[in-house]
C-alpha cells in the first residue's frame, strides 16, 4: 500500500472513530441527562401528576385524551417513550404546552417542579392497589333512606330550571336556581368532579320524574347521588367510592341502574340499584 493510500485510509478510519466517539458521547449525555428522583421527590411528583396530569394521560400513563407517557416505546400508541424524549424536551413541553391542545404549566408549576415532573414520567408509574368490593361497601354512605325521599318538591322552587355547576378544585358542586339566579347549595362530592348524569326522557324506557336525581363522578372514584326535590341540606342522599381513579358514570334510560367506573381498578363496570342504598 502506498504512503498516499495509507494516509487516506488512516484519515478515513480516524473520521469514523471520531464519529463513533461523538455519537457515543451524545448517547452517554442523554443517559446522564436523566436523574432518578429520591423518595421525597417521587412522592411530590406523584401527587402533582395525579392532580394535574392523570386526568388526560391516565393514572398509569397509558394515555386517554392525552398521549401515552410510558417510559418505553409503545408501538400500539405510536409513542417513542419519555426516556427517548429526555428531561430537557419534556420540560419544554410541560412549560409551553403543545399545539395538540395541552396547555402550558409554567404559570402553575415552578421550574423546579417542572423538572420533577419531567423526571417522574421517565420512571415506571406506580401501580395503585386494587379497590376491593369490601372497601367499596365500607365507603358506601346513605344520608337519606329511599323511604324518606320527598313525594313532591320541598323548596317551592322550579327544580326543572336548576343548574348544576362543577366546583372542581373545591371538591363540590353548586346548585343554581335558574329562575332567581341564586346559588342555593354547595354539595361536597369528592375530588375533581368530571361528569354529572341524570335520567332523561327516553323513547322506550320510561323513568318517573326524569331529571330529578343526579349522579356525580369525581376523579377519586367518588360517586354521589343528589335529589333536586329535597331541601338544600337534604339534597345529598347517598355516596360511594367505586375506584381510585375514575372518569364517568352512566344511568339506564329507565333509571333503574347506575354504572360507574374508571381506570383503576381496571374493571370498568360496577352496577348499583337506582337508590344506591345497596351495592
Amino acid at each position: 500500500m502506498s504512503v498516499k493510500h495509507t494516509i487516506k485510509y488512516g484519515a478515513a478510519l480516524l473520521a469514523v472513530c471520531v464519529g463513533m466517539a461523538a455519537s457515543s458521547g451524545v448517547a452517554l449525555a442523554k443517559k446522564k441527562e436523566f436523574k432518578p428522583l429520591n423518595e421525597a421527590e417521587f412522592e411530590q411528583a406523584k401527587s402533582m401528576y395525579f392532580q394535574r396530569c392523570a386526568g388526560c394521560h391516565g393514572v398509569l400513563r397509558k394515555g386517554a385524551t392525552g398521549k401515552n407517557l410510558e417510559p418505553k416505546p409503545n408501538k400500539a400508541k405510536k409513542t417513542k417513550g419519555t426516556l427517548k424524549l429526555g428531561t430537557k424536551r419534556l420540560e419544554k413541553i410541560i412549560t409551553l404546552g403543545t399545539e395538540g391542545g395541552m396547555n402550558n404549566f409554567d404559570d402553575i408549576f415552578s421550574k423546579e417542579e417542572i423538572n420533577l415532573l419531567a423526571r417522574y414520567i421517565q420512571m415506571e408509574p406506580p401501580v395503585p392497589p386494587e379497590m376491593s368490593l369490601a372497601l367499596m361497601k365500607e365507603r358506601h354512605k346513605v344520608f337519606v333512606q329511599p323511604k324518606d325521599y320527598p313525594s313532591k318538591p320541598m323548596h317551592g322552587r322550579n327544580w326543572q330550571n336548576f343548574f348544576i355547576a362543577i366546583e372542581r378544585d373545591k371538591g363540590s358542586i353548586a346548585i343554581i336556581d335558574g329562575d332567581k339566579k341564586e346559588v342555593i347549595a354547595h354539595i361536597p362530592t369528592g375530588y375533581a368532579v368530571h361528569v354529572l348524569k341524570t335520567v332523561e326522557h327516553h323513547n322506550t324506557l320510561k323513568a318517573k320524574d326524569p331529571g330529578r336525581f343526579w349522579y356525580i363522578m369525581g376523579r377519586d372514584g367518588m360517586m354521589t347521588k343528589i335529589d333536586l326535590w329535597a331541601n338544600p341540606d337534604k339534597m345529598k342522599v347517598a355516596q360511594v367510592q367505586v375506584a381510585y381513579d375514575a372518569r364517568d358514570v352512566a344511568v339506564s334510560g329507565d333509571g333503574k341502574y347506575v354504572i360507574g367506573g374508571g381506570y383503576w381498578p381496571p374493571h370498568f363496570v360496577i352496577a348499583y340499584s337506582k337508590t344506591m342504598e345497596t351495592l
